[in-house]
């Protein structure tokens, strides 16, 4: 995407020492052609090409704004399309975007078949989401240029993008043709791939890319472990040296060995990436706006759907109290009402105002927030799938709050002010390892939908279950599931005869990964058929199934967080490891809200203990059944009315530090109210 090329026109002033000047920059020799053409120059003050090419050798050595200059200085006595050219290059280095769109504009005007500058100006216009024009020129580029791979990739990129996965992929296939070395190009392939359905595929790209992250991801959600261990080791190697592009750390949250400080310093650079051009800028509000009321909190979430976010949090926005707070749901996804599910007749009759911003680049969606003028700008979606930190980071609002979506810090302090935690995800001790500012709930920091339905439960038989022997199940993710932990189940199946593992089906992984998965458990000694799958279901039937479970077996280190809230209100007992990040600290938070702490352990040998130690004692797990459901509706877990109560009243404690600078401000402890 950068090219630092020049092209000149050649003066006929000065024309043995303009030469001299050019092979001393053709032979990369910077600082001695930039003398040459300091010389011309105090004679020929005049000497367009000179000073331009005095600006490309300074750019060449990374002195961006003394490259501005002169390139100006030249524009000044000349209008060139190379020189706007160049010019566009450099304030993209200035990260000065506005600035490069326009100079890149200047170019193609005067010379309109320049297949670099339409590509170089696609570029930027697709990075603010002003896609349909970024395409046109990336079309233009091409026809211009087409063996232009740099251009096909991006342009495959922008149609993957949009998830036109099948129109993508000859384009980045005919890029690594063209350019087999296109990094781009077989990261984006790799991407395309998985998303059709072609996984295994993927893998080839996403390792010849050395994308470990998107790899390691893939490998766990097809159950491919052979090489796993070492794609994990790669990853965490890159990232402590940096050698790696920086990648969306999301997948980094299943790898064992990851560190919170590592978590911390991957975020960073990915914001800086990411964001790079939305970080140029002076932010969009700096001040609070005045209060005359109730607190103005701004929700911006991608999933106000059928989504695990809307089964915890639909509860919690029905809860809010108009006299605390003013809600407005800023959606960045599709609208409730063109997916027709379940959650839009729930949205609609909330005490909030809807705001479709799904079609907005981030600009535009950004000063729509600002223009919105909430108090608290409350981000739901962090690294998930369909995030926007762009808009964030462009800072639509004076404070702004991570929540929810995204259980880890964003690792830089422009895209959130606080998150929110509670003293088990987020103790006070591991502050340094966020870039906000810790913000606890009193209880677990994850809401619950109280009105989530609990019908009877099913037959063993109606739910494919065999009709005796103990039943463990974890219905999370195969991608959160690790080798380690697969060890420790299967050595539970091996030590309680008759047991099954119950586990989610799930299609989009193919038969392929359950299959891989009965192999994995038949190497380890067990049958292959003491795996159950269990189809998907809506929730009101999947929880109704769920209560036929005798034991929960959590992941780590991504541990349950939606799945763990389910298990719980279905009565089922739920064993939990936990580590030092905070994704694998959710499911110890919700056990200790619950009155269950017995049930959270810090070793894997503790964690197979405990297990043992219950699954042999019919008693136990009957006396833990009888507490979790005198627990339901007495613990603040399922208290949804309670929790939007306390969530209000941290939404004021942030907003009595609004004031302070962020380097002093402390971590906000909210204590329990009184009953």
């Amino acid at each position: 995407m950068r090219n630092k090329g020049y092209s000149a026109q050649r003066s006929s002033v000065s024309a043995t020492l303009y030469s001299k000047g050019m092979v001393a920059y053709q032979k990369g020799d910077y600082p001695g052609a930039e003398k040459t053409f300091q010389r011309i120059l105090v004679s020929q003050p005049n000497h367009a090409d000179a000073w331009h090419v005095r600006g490309v050798c300074c750019m060449m050595m990374n002195r961006y704004a003394e490259a501005e200059g002169f390139i100006r200085r030249a524009l000044a006595i000349r209008r060139d399309a190379s020189f706007y050219t160049n010019l566009g290059i450099t304030l993209v280095e200035l990260k000065r975007a506005d600035d490069a769109i326009a100079a890149y504009r200047e170019s193609l005007a005067l010379k309109p078949d320049n297949a670099q500058v339409c590509s170089n100006l696609a570029n930027l216009l697709e990075r603010r989401r002003e896609r349909q024009e970024a395409e046109a020129l990336y079309r233009q580029a091409v026809a211009l240029k087409p063996n232009y791979a740099t251009a096909l990739a991006n342009l495959g990129t922008l149609l993957s993008n949009r998830r036109a996965y099948a129109e993508a992929e000859p384009l980045l296939r005919r890029s690594l043709a063209l350019e087999p070395t296109q990094p781009n190009a077989a990261k984006t392939l790799g991407t395309v791939l998985e998303n059709s359905g072609r996984s295994a595929e993927a893998a080839t790209f996403q390792e010849r890319g050395c994308q470990w992250g998107a790899l390691g991801a893939n490998l766990r959600k097809r159950i491919v472990w052979q090489k796993l261990a070492e794609v994990d080791t790669a990853c965490l190697e890159d990232l402590k040296a940096e050698r790696s592009m920086p990648i969306t750390p999301w997948p980094l949250l299943n790898i064992p060995a990851l560190t919170p400080e590592l978590l911390r310093k991957a975020s960073r650079r990915f914001v800086d990436e990411e964001c790079s051009e939305a970080l140029a800028l002076a932010p969009l509000v700096s001040a609070a706006p005045v209060r005359n009321g109730p607190l103005r909190i701004g929700y911006l979430s991608a999933d106000y759907h059928e989504h695990a976010t809307m089964h915890l949090l639909a509860g919690v926005l029905e809860a809010h109290d108009p006299v605390n707070v003013e809600v407005h749901l800023l959606s960045v996804g599709a609208s409730p009402a063109k997916r027709n599910g379940r959650y839009a007749p729930r949205i609609a009759a909330m005490p909030a105002t809807w705001h479709d911003l799904s079609a907005d680049t981030d600009a535009q969606a950004s000063a729509r927030i600002a223009e919105i003028a909430p108090h608290l700008l409350i981000d739901l979606k962090g690294y998930t799938t369909d995030a926007r930190p762009n808009i964030v980071a462009r800072r639509p609002a004076s404070i702004i709050v991570s929540w929810l979506g995204y259980p880890g810090t964003l690792g830089h302090e422009r895209l959130a002010d606080y998150i929110i935690g509670d003293p088990v995800v987020t103790p006070p001790e591991h502050a340094k390892n966020f870039s906000e500012t810790l913000a606890l709930m009193p209880h677990c920091y994850q809401p619950n939908d109280r009105s989530r339905p609990l019908g009877p439960p099913l037959s063993r038989s109606e739910a494919g279950l065999p009709e005796t022997g103990l039943v463990f199940c974890s219905f999370n993710q195969f991608i959160k599931i690790n080798p380690g932990t697969f060890d420790i189940w299967c050595r539970l199946l091996s030590a309680i005869p008759g047991s099954v593992l119950w586990l989610l089906d799930q299609k989009a992984n193919g038969e392929e990964a359950k299959a891989d998965l009965r192999r994995e458990a038949e190497k380890r000694g067990i049958a292959g058929d003491r795996l159950i799958f269990a189809a998907f279901r809506p929730l009101d039937e999947h929880l109704a199934r769920l209560q036929l479970a005798d034991l929960a077996l959590d992941t780590f280190p991504y541990n349950s967080h939606t799945t763990a809230s389910d298990a719980l209100w279905a009565g089922v007992p739920l064993l939990t490891r936990m580590g030092e990040t905070f994704a694998s600290r959710v499911a110890a938070s919700l056990l200790t809200t619950h009155g269950f702490a017995d049930l959270v352990v810090t070793t894997d040998e503790a964690y197979f203990d405990l297990a043992l130690s219950l699954a042999c004692a019919p008693g136990k797990l009957k006396t833990l059944r009888e507490r979790l459901g005198a627990a339901r509706l007495s613990t603040p877990l399922f208290d949804t009315a309670r929790f939007a109560r306390d969530l209000e009243r941290l939404y004021e404690e942030i907003w009595r530090q609004r004031d302070v600078p962020g380097h002093e401000r402390k971590p906000i402890m909210l204590m329990p109210a009184e009953r």
